[in-house]
């Protein structure tokens, strides 16, 4: 093989870490994303049965 070969053909494997360092760091960036939304939903959840509930104390009121 020749050296210009094996020059490239690390070039391709150092790009190749980079991109894998990065896609690790995506996936792991989408998991938080993804742990967060599930909070926030929750807390929409807890809201809309609290909003959901005050007419019916405004009710019990009159």
């Amino acid at each position: 093989m020749r050296q210009e070969d094996r020059l490239a053909i690390n070039e391709i494997r150092e790009m190749l870490k980079v991109l894998i360092e990065e896609n690790e760091k995506l996936t792991n960036t989408i998991n938080e994303l993804k742990e967060e939304q599930k909070k926030l939903q929750e807390e929409i959840k807890i809201h809309n049965i609290v909003l959901n509930s005050l007419p019916i104390r405004h009710e019990i009121l009159n």
